[in-house]
């Protein structure tokens, strides 16, 4: 991610920009969280004793909150994947005391991100189609070039407030 001064003068302060993070050396544990085993950055096999988490794996989430609830000071968490997951993980962390700069997030994967209808409050999985329904209200949303880090998710609002319903309940 990047802040207002380094950030490209055309790009909207607050869009999440990924890159590829180093291994943090001053670390003593090491904890990767991986959306599946095609997420994995080459950067891991650099890491010294990584934890490695696995989204595909059927004990994740159980695994997830225990590396979570012993993170101490020291730890940092890589997180890997689609939008969607890796700020889905990302709120998770922040919620178990994680701070940001205890956390890098990669994405690896094309896939799903997250909107927030400003509407009725329903945040749900897209694709990154600028126009879609809200799962929760029908409103047709226009999603925003706007992205909150709290709600991990992007901005969607009403495409026509002058007949929000239209298209969707017809």
């Amino acid at each position: 991610m990047t802040d207002r001064h380094s950030a490209a003068p055309d790009r909207l302060h607050s869009l999440p920009c990924y890159g590829q993070p180093l291994p943090r050396e001053s670390v003593s544990r090491h904890i990767v969280v991986m959306q599946s085993a095609a997420a994995r950055a080459p950067f891991v096999d650099e890491l010294e004793q990584p934890l490695v988490l696995n989204g595909e794996s059927a004990d994740f989430s159980r695994r997830l909150h225990q590396a979570l609830a012993s993170a101490s000071v020291g730890s940092h968490l890589y997180i890997m994947g689609d939008e969607a997951f890796i700020w889905r993980i990302h709120g998770e962390a922040r919620s178990a005391g994680l701070e940001n700069d205890e956390i890098d997030i990669t994405h690896t994967l094309a896939g799903a991100r997250l909107v927030y209808c400003v509407h009725c409050g329903l945040t749900q999985a897209a694709g990154t189609e600028a126009l879609q329904s809200c799962n929760g209200c029908d409103v047709k949303l226009e999603v925003r070039e706007h992205f909150s880090r709290r709600l991990g998710a992007y901005l969607g609002v009403c495409a026509n407030p002058d007949q929000p319903y239209a298209g969707a309940r017809s």
